[in-house]
């Protein structure tokens, strides 16, 4: 009765995030993040079910993993209705995300992406500089300090810079008619991704941000590309991404074997059935024990002030909410004093007050992203604002592990970071404009034109 019950839940929760993605578009703020929702509880609901019946020694529970996830399976279901409910009332019918460009557009997008990578590498270089991780033992671990230890007054924005390297190279390859030059703009940004950041990963946002920026502003490019030989190019690539990840991080020589179970036990960790979802689940049944944790609404207080630097807030670590609550998310109910570990987006709205916080919270959630994307991913919209509503949907504006609690972060460091690059393609427009390397009869498709659009700041 239990996998019966955990059958009919999961199909009805993955049925709303597909629900999301196809209504709302994967481009968006909110289908980005129902992608990754879904992708989570598909994989461990899939690996769970073949673990029951091929090798139900490993499962921790047995059987009782099915009851232990329908309940939090529900309260997803309710968290992704009260978020398209918000949107729907903001926005109830979305424009489609991708855009037609003529490639003066597409020349400009490129400009703003010049501009963005300039940016991504100054920021990085701080970051390196700030850190002295200047030799190949310490690099990684210095990077990793530098994110969410000491010294890390600063350390979360100047850490962004390799995403904003990587996203201005997303934004150049629409433009780009040669396909050795795509694959050279391809490699730099793996590399950029890879040995500029210190995630487990390396390769896979590259490829991810690659097909959704091509989809959106140059679809034929896009459909040129999706072959499933190349898909399956790509996939190999991201596993290998993460072993050389993982060997770059633990530096020091390992058996090919060892290397394997790294790397699989790592992309376990994300997509298998003790990965993320489950820690999930377990935050959401282990709520109601520990609800003396989140009196005075912890994490509305830490989504409304998570934007404040550090510098301004150095005892930001110590005030979020679920710091060495480990027990409360890992299956071996591990904790460490420092850690902050995620109970996704689910988790975050529900934490404050259960059913009302995670509506509440949602619903004002949906009712912003609404307005933000009418206003600035619309038909009439300016090309600056698609590019930046674009930036902070890729950065996980709204993130199916952090939830609500960096959005206002995100947004105010994507919008400020593509307004930066913005005002810098103006003056290099304009001095072209002038000089009449430019017609100033190029008007795009729609209410799209490149003077228009870059004017209108």
């Amino acid at each position: 009765m239990d996998i019966f019950e955990f059958v009919v839940v999961s199909f009805c929760n993955l049925a709303v995030c597909y629900w999301v993605i196809n209504r709302q578009g994967m481009a968006s703020v909110e289908g980005y993040c129902a992608a990754f929702l879904g992708m989570a509880a598909l994989t461990d609901n899939l690996n769970l079910l073949y673990d029951y019946f091929f090798q139900a020694v490993t499962l921790p529970l047995g059987v009782g993993e099915f009851h232990f996830r329908v309940y939090p399976t529900m309260v997803h279901i309710v968290a992704v209705i009260a978020l398209m409910a918000g949107l729907f009332l903001a926005n109830p019918r979305p424009q489609r995300i991708g855009r037609d460009f003529s490639m003066a557009e597409l020349k400009l997008v490129a400009y703003t992406g010049v501009a963005l990578l300039v940016l991504g590498l100054i920021l990085t270089g701080f970051a390196i500089a700030l850190t002295h991780a200047y030799s190949a033992s310490n690099f990684f671990n210095g990077l990793d300090k530098f994110r969410g230890d000491d010294p890390g007054k600063t350390g979360g924005f100047f850490y962004r810079g390799a995403d904003i390297a990587v996203f201005g190279m997303a934004l150049i390859l629409p433009s780009v008619r040669s396909k050795p030059r795509l694959l050279l703009i391809l490699i730099g940004m793996l590399s950029v991704s890879l040995f500029l950041k210190a995630n487990k990963g390396g390769f896979e946002l590259p490829i991810l941000w690659t097909a959704l920026l091509l989809h959106t502003y140059n679809r034929r490019r896009f459909w040129s590309l999706a072959k499933p030989q190349i898909i399956l190019a790509f996939l190999i690539l991201d596993v290998a991404g993460i072993a050389v990840k993982g060997e770059l991080k633990i530096n020091k020589q390992e058996t090919f074997e060892t290397i394997r179970k790294n790397t699989f036990g790592m992309i376990g960790t994300r997509w298998g059935d003790d990965g993320v979802f489950r820690g999930w689940c377990q935050f959401i049944n282990l709520l109601p024990q520990y609800r003396y944790l989140f009196q005075g609404y912890p994490e509305a207080v830490d989504a409304l002030t998570n934007w404040i630097p550090r510098a301004v807030n150095p005892d930001h670590l110590k005030t979020q909410p679920t710091t060495g609550l480990g027990f409360m998310i890992h299956s071996d109910y591990h904790a460490y004093p420092r850690e902050t570990p995620s109970p996704g987006l689910v988790g975050v709205a529900y934490a404050d007050e259960e059913f009302y916080s995670l509506i509440g919270y949602l619903l004002i959630t949906g009712l912003f992203l609404g307005i933000l994307r009418r206003y600035t991913a619309g038909r009439r919209s300016a090309l600056q604002w698609h590019v930046s509503y674009l930036c902070f949907a890729l950065f996980q504006g709204l993130s199916a592990e952090s939830g609500i609690s960096a959005t206002l972060y995100t947004f105010i460091l994507t919008f400020s970071a593509t307004g930066l690059a913005h005002v810098a393609v103006i003056g290099l427009y304009n001095r072209r404009l002038h000089a009449g390397a430019v017609q100033t009869h190029s008007v795009a498709r729609g209410d799209f034109s490149p003077v228009a659009s870059l004017c209108d700041v």
